[in-house]
């Protein structure tokens, strides 16, 4: 149940205490801040939690995306507070090894997530044109139907790489394969589990 076009009334200030969350997701070419920042920032102002106070891609120093952090603003720091965040980034697919801790506290984080990763690869040159890959992302997420969510694709040296997240790898694998195999054009595609 997530809520649209909520605003926030002008003037109000609350006491907040700064949490981090870490989502240990590869995100390619899509936008980390409308996939978790703004729908997580709608829920906690829904429930009156608090609210994303930002949310950014981690890289490394290469630029290779291996991550998304969010900074929270919460009401409380509660361990039950920290658990409903976790159980909405479940909800947008948050793979297994997300964790949240407090900013200011010494101790271990709360961990959760919901999903496995999944990486499809194959040579640039047969994904040169947008069309290609269009046509290989959508013959991927029809082959996973309801069982895994797209997170982008990314240009890797001299391959495409796509980001597949869901709750079982060896369902998905097994679903790819099928389909990949039989393809004509992306037959000799690569696939390996998202550490």
């Amino acid at each position: 149940m997530f809520f649209r076009d909520l605003k926030k009334k002008p003037g109000q200030t609350m006491k907040i205490v700064l949490a981090d969350v870490h989502l240990p997701v590869k995100m390619g070419h899509r936008d980390a801040e409308k996939v978790f920042g703004a729908p997580l920032d709608a829920q906690l102002n829904a429930i009156g939690l608090g609210s994303v106070l930002g949310c950014e891609t981690r890289k490394r120093p290469s630029g290779t995306a291996i991550g998304v952090d969010i900074a929270l603003g919460l009401k409380d720091g509660s361990e039950t507070t920290r658990q409903v965040v976790a159980n909405l980034l479940e909800v947008l697919s948050a793979p297994c090894g997300s964790s949240i801790r407090l900013s200011d506290r010494v101790g271990d984080p709360l961990l959760f997530g919901v999903t496995e990763g999944l990486e499809v690869a194959i040579s640039a040159p047969q994904t040169d044109s947008p069309d290609a890959r269009r046509e290989l992302a959508h013959t991927c997420t029809g082959a996973l139907k309801d069982t895994g969510v797209s997170r982008g694709w990314d240009r890797l040296q001299d391959q495409t790489v796509f980001y597949f997240y869901g709750e079982s790898y060896a369902d998905m694998r097994d679903r790819l394969t099928r389909v990949l195999k039989a393809s004509t054009e992306f037959g000799d595609a690569t696939i390996r589990r998202l550490a």
